[in-house]
């Protein structure tokens, strides 16, 4: 026997704005599971005779989101295997949008030939949410989940829709993590109960987010427009890479910079290292902020130069890194185990042998220990550019 799960979507508000059909719908199945009470619209289908179950006590009894929704869906799907009838269960808004227990269960679904899963759409939240902001969608924009939010998934050029915001202490990590990427005044708009009449929305600086107590509930969203101001992208990578990208184009760039080559830039590499090395000895972490910066812009340069040229571009090279990285540490992303400095030396090597690497001699290791001997050596003479430079020479002998 198959049982059927039926996701029936309440809409975004009250009861005029629940699609006929949905209402027709929910009038003939008087028993119905629900993800929470707290909706406008349960309360008038429960006068009406609709009676709702909600899952609202699961919240209590898990300590996390992703648990709460876990748990949810256990329970229909046991309920849906052991009934004779369809179950029929609600959330806000539309199913599709939003909300994370529909995806579960259609994750579920596609594993166990005993379950079926159909929506029945409520009105999204979204529509209306757009005209309270004065913002055509049409834009483009990112939709998040303040639960499950990490500042990797923040993209500052779109307008940003964040749900799920339904408390101050909600707003508060949601701040933390907005301001991660945006500035600390940027506008952001908070909109509760968004529908086709209207919606209450307060505009306020990021950092106000969560100092407004009495708006949050179960229908509060966030809305950030997309960032206009350049200098809130100056610690953007794609940015960063835009400008070097400019700099080296041969129509409009810097009559230096697009003139240069791998080769022509090979010796401003080791120049930025002993200027990063001077940075690190004397523990100043601005300095090292700034040598960082002119190391990163000669990989930037490297990249652009060969992307102009056709053969590679910063994207590859990040993947080369990424893909490396992972393979080389097996003990971090797969199953082999490394106690000790030893086993990582065997994990190296394999990894190492495995991607056809040729046992070569480590010219590079012998000239960086040459220099770092010489670098320890000098670093705190007194020598201005010619007498250092008349000391390496000599071969490092001041007699």
């Amino acid at each position: 026997m198959t049982g059927k799960i039926i996701i029936v979507g309440l809409g975004n508000y009250g009861i005029d704005e629940l699609p006929f059909g949905v209402y027709k719908f929910l009038k003939h199945h008087p028993f119905v599971y629900t993800r929470t009470l707290d909706h406008p619209v349960i309360e008038i289908l429960t006068s009406e005779g609709v009676v709702f179950q909600s899952f609202d006590e699961v919240y209590e009894s898990n300590s996390g989101f992703n648990e709460v929704y876990e748990d949810i869906v256990s329970q229909l799907m046991t309920k849906a295997r052991n009934s004779d009838t369809d179950i029929v269960y609600t959330v806000p808004g539309h199913p599709r949008v939003a909300e994370t227990t529909t995806v579960k269960l259609e994750a579920y679904a596609q594993q166990d030939d005993d379950i079926e899963i159909k929506v029945l759409g409520g009105k999204s939240f979204i529509d209306d949410i757009f005209e309270a902001v004065k913002v055509d969608p049409n834009d483009g924009f990112t939709l998040l989940d303040a639960t499950s939010l990490s500042s990797e998934q923040l993209n500052i050029r779109t307008h940003t829709l964040i749900t799920q915001v339904f408390s101050s202490m909600t707003a508060g990590d949601l701040k933390v993590t907005l301001m991660s990427r945006y500035d600390d005044e940027q506008i952001v708009f908070i909109i509760d109960g968004a529908h086709a009449n209207g919606a209450n929305v307060i505009e306020t600086p990021l950092y106000e987010l969560d100092h407004h107590p009495d708006i949050f509930s179960n229908l509060t969203s966030v809305f950030i427009k997309r960032v206009e101001n350049d200098a809130t992208y100056m610690s953007d990578f794609d940015y960063a890479t835009g400008i070097i990208d400019r700099l080296v184009d041969d129509e409009i760039g810097c009559p230096w910079d697009k003139i240069q080559t791998h080769q022509t830039l090979k010796r401003y590499l080791l120049e930025e290292t002993f200027e990063l090395f001077e940075a690190i000895d004397n523990e100043d972490d601005w300095h090292m902020i700034e040598e960082l910066g002119d190391i990163l812009l000669q990989v930037l340069l490297h990249a652009s130069i060969g992307k102009k040229e056709g053969y590679f571009d910063i994207n590859e090279v990040v993947q080369s890194l990424s893909e490396k990285m992972i393979r080389r540490h097996p003990h971090i992303f797969g199953e082999a185990h490394a106690e000790t400095e030893e086993d990582l030396k065997h994990i190296w090597a394999d990894a190492k042998a495995k991607e056809g690497k040729v046992q070569r001699v480590k010219f590079e290791k012998v000239f960086a220990e040459h220099f770092m001997k010489l670098y320890d050596k000098t670093k705190n003479m007194s020598l201005d550019e010619a007498a250092l430079k008349d000391y390496l020479e000599q071969g490092g002998d001041k007699s």
